[in-house]
């Protein structure tokens, strides 16, 4: 009898280290779905945040572009949404060739049209898209100024080295919007500098104070990208100011805004013009 009870206490203990383990595997998957739980939250609550900003800055494009008249307003976001399958196939096909191109920045800018008639669509799109080097940044607008010849000779032996990698985005939300500062001098346009990242669009609303015409919002289908920016972010007012001053105005204070403080100083790097394409997947099928 005592033989029995002394294997049944020997029985008994040799489930303790099993039962110690389950509680502990268990304790610790609570933990981790605690650790999930408030990654859940975390993201739900920085997607709704993200959200927020996005259509703050999309409704001061749309109330510019239609003199804030909701009805217009609602009319130009369903045509947008409604056609985005439709816009999204006809823009492949009028840009599927841009990779044979043997004039990248002149095929892209003959997408004018198209960009500025379909902004909404875009802006509510990056994710679709995949931004293609054009060629790195010594003139811009239709004034002609430029960057100095040094600064044009260190560009073009980064372009001799094929430029840099394309890069898409995961979502679509915006970052931030600045009223541009060359927008006082425009008279009847404003201008809007609008960021993603280290995408950088400039859009103009012009025609915004006329009586007798509609705004119009101008998109163009090359923007600046800062790829080789080490900087925690991209000053809008910074790239306002130099745009301003260099390419508007021809300044030589812009010179070295752009050259030195720009690129060297706040360590953005050399800034691209990039332009986008449908990702292959969007279009499968």
């Amino acid at each position: 009898m005592m033989k029995k009870k002394y294997r049944w206490f020997i029985g008994l203990f040799s489930f303790i280290p099993v039962l110690t383990f389950s509680c502990a595997d268990y304790s610790k998957q609570n933990e981790l779905n605690r650790l999930i739980s408030k990654y859940d939250e975390v993201s739900t609550v920085l997607d709704t945040n993200n959200l927020r900003n996005t259509n703050e800055i999309l409704d001061r494009l749309l109330n510019d572009a239609f003199k804030s008249d909701q009805t217009k307003i609602v009319e130009y976001k369903k045509q947008q949404i409604d056609n985005k399958d439709k816009i999204l196939k006809e823009y492949f096909e009028l840009t599927k060739d841009f990779s044979k191109s043997s004039s990248k920045k002149e095929f892209a800018l003959k997408q004018s049209e198209f960009f500025s008639n379909n902004w909404y669509f875009f802006l509510t799109n990056l994710d679709k898209f995949e931004f293609n080097f054009v060629e790195y940044i010594y003139t811009d607008l239709s004034k002609g100024y430029k960057t100095s010849d040094e600064y044009k000779k260190i560009i073009d032996l980064k372009t001799a080295k094929g430029g840099h990698k394309k890069f898409s985005f995961f979502d679509s939300y915006l970052d931030e919007i600045r009223e541009g500062i060359e927008a006082k001098e425009l008279g009847d346009a404003t201008v809007y500098y609008v960021k993603k990242d280290r995408l950088v669009f400039r859009i103009i609303v012009d025609n915004l104070r006329s009586e007798n015409n509609e705004p119009k919002v101008i998109l163009r289908p090359i923007n600046w990208y800062f790829n080789y920016s080490v900087a925690i972010t991209i000053s809008l007012g910074l790239v306002s100011e130099v745009i301003h001053q260099l390419f508007i105005h021809g300044y030589d204070n812009g010179r070295i805004d752009f050259e030195t403080e720009m690129v060297k100083n706040q360590k953005y790097g050399s800034p691209s013009f990039v332009f986008p394409t449908v990702k292959e997947k969007m279009i499968e099928g």
